[in-house]
């Protein structure tokens, strides 16, 4: 029996093979997470070498997350079309590509095509883990296959910042790409193997949706770009209207072309079910506060005029923010055992927005340890939400639904990373690059003073003498000012998500399933077959 074809009574795969999915699976998603994190605290290692802005910088970061929320969906429907582990494989050996292609990067153009190639990877890579996670898990152990993803990718999402730090100071920001390298080589190596397993599943139609596809990556290509671009062109603009009405052309023509598939690349009775749109709307929220914490914080903690903290010392500093990640989401699973879906929102996301809170209120004379609190209780959000949100919004539904459900869950969090990075930019430099004192030249301050320390350096030694000490009480003050404004508005934000999200993930008296991870894998309660609804008639059988 080969990948891609499916057969009913397939042979179901023994426990070593069982093993095998779940340690390529574990050092896949460590890949994701680690590339996601490490290159945060690796940007003025990457704006010095590479003298680029913190705009350039920026792109850098996201491109790779923009590419993986344009893919996601396809991906995690492509199982449907080759089998979920060659898509598992095809998704390593694109993202492998992107690696080696960051690594020996000249510029920042070549590096920003190696993260769009990443992202790719990772947009095909991160739906089918849980995808294989949970079809090669042996006979009634789904969720542990599944439970071991998820605390694959929350430790490797905290030591990600230690890892990047100590690679860029000791060796280069490069290594982090060669190291994410041999580990997805690893992993291919592993996983090559698992082509030929297949086991008996409730399958599905394969989707033709190619039209769907498109158009939700020019959705969100076009929502991004608009949030990088508005501040440089202006809210009320042309370009940033020819964006608007792209975007919303491409909505409408979503909506309409979903509407006449047979299996549309998004069923709408997805985004109708209450437990999937909150638990959606949760990951997006952490997404967005999680990434811009970790590379807003590393920018303002390796600003020359501020910390002037070495790559090393930014990962040691965020060290509470990991440890949190990795010890809570250890415990969401009790926590949600006994709260049901809403424990994580409401603790896991509450303790992030007192944290954010907190560190809006820093100041030019803030220190390091004033620092390390917020920065914990951000992590008990991350650990809590990263873990304990995948059940509601991809095992609350049925088995046949699990391509589609990854999909979008994965797109729900390189779009709100992606979205971090846009937002946090534009408020970050609004106020790190304002009013500058009236002897000093208007312009000083500008893009790569704000993110490098060679520029900052530069710029100290070419003014006078008298002149000094007030370019660096302005750059110091306009940092912080950045910093602050950039936590104060995630905290808003993801206050807003936390209380949406808690609503939609409250049980009801009429609620088919139960509230915690205790649920069976077959998902919530049919509503009927027909067309376009959450169950419709499965098909007979699908592959591993």
């Amino acid at each position: 029996m080969t990948d891609g074809v499916s057969t009913v009574g397939a042979r179901v795969p023994g426990r070593s093979v069982a093993r095998r999915a779940i340690v390529a699976v574990g050092l896949s998603v460590a890949v994701v997470g680690l590339n996601t994190t490490a290159i945060t605290v690796a940007t003025r290692g990457v704006a010095d070498e590479l003298g680029v802005t913190l705009s350039t910088l920026s792109w850098i970061v996201s491109a790779y997350l923009l590419a993986g929320a344009a893919t996601a969906m396809i991906g995690g429907r492509l199982g449907d079309v080759i089998g979920r582990t060659r898509t598992f494989v095809a998704g390593l050996l694109v993202f492998a590509c992107g690696c080696a292609l960051a690594a020996l990067a000249p510029g920042s153009t070549v590096l920003i095509v190696a993260r769009v190639v990443q992202g790719i990877g990772a947009g095909m890579l991160l739906p089918a883990t849980i995808e294989v996670a949970v079809a090669f898990a042996a006979e009634g152990r789904e969720r542990i296959g599944f439970r071991w993803r998820g605390i694959a990718y929350s430790i490797s999402f905290g030591i990600g910042p230690l890892v990047g730090g100590v690679l860029t100071d000791y060796v280069s920001w490069r290594a982090i790409f060669w190291l994410e390298l041999g580990v997805l080589l690893i992993a291919g190596v592993i996983a090559v193997p698992l082509l030929g397993h297949v086991r008996t599943r409730l399958p599905r139609p394969r989707t033709r949706d190619v039209a769907g596809g498109l158009l939700l990556a020019v959705v969100v290509v076009a929502t991004v770009l608009w949030f990088t671009k508005a501040r440089v062109w202006g809210v009320v603009s042309w370009p940033s209207a020819v964006l608007v009405v792209v975007a919303g052309f491409a909505a409408l023509a979503l909506v309409l072309v979903e509407r006449g598939q047979e299996d549309p690349l998004l069923h709408p009775s997805l985004i109708r079910n209450r437990f999937v749109v909150g638990a959606n709307l949760a990951t997006l929220g952490s997404s967005v506060a999680m990434l811009g914490l970790l590379y807003f914080f590393s920018v303002y903690a390796q600003s020359a005029a501020v910390l002037d903290s070495t790559t090393l010392g930014v990962a040691l500093t965020l060290l509470p923010f990991g440890l949190t990640i990795i010890a809570f989401s250890l415990l969401s699973r009790w926590l949600a055992g006994r709260l049901g879906y809403l424990g994580p929102v409401v603790v896991g996301l509450g303790a992030a927005v007192v944290g954010f809170a907190l560190l809006s209120r820093v100041g030019p004379g803030t220190t390091r340890e004033q620092i390390l609190f917020p920065l914990a209780l951000c992590g008990v959000g991350g650990g809590i939400a990263n873990a304990g949100l995948l059940s509601p919004a991809v095992l609350s539904l049925p088995r046949w639904r699990l391509d589609e459900a990854a999909g979008l869950v994965s797109l729900t969090r390189f779009f709100g990373s992606a979205i971090a990075v846009a937002i946090g930019t534009a408020t970050y430099l609004s106020a790190s690059m304002g009013p500058v004192p009236a002897e000093l030249p208007p312009t000083i301050i500008d893009e790569k003073v704000a993110v490098g320390g060679t520029a900052y350096q530069r710029a100290v030694t070419a003014l006078a003498a008298d002149l000094r000490a007030p370019f660096e009480a302005a750059a110091r003050a306009q940092a912080s000012s950045g910093f602050a404004r950039t936590m104060l508005i995630t905290a808003i934000g993801l206050g807003l998500v936390t209380v949406a999200a808690a609503i939609l993930l409250r049980p009801g008296p009429d609620d088919a399933q139960p509230a915690g991870p205790s649920q069976s894998d077959s998902g919530v309660a049919s509503r009927g077959p027909e067309k376009g609804t959450a169950t419709g008639a499965p098909p007979s059988a699908a592959e591993a």
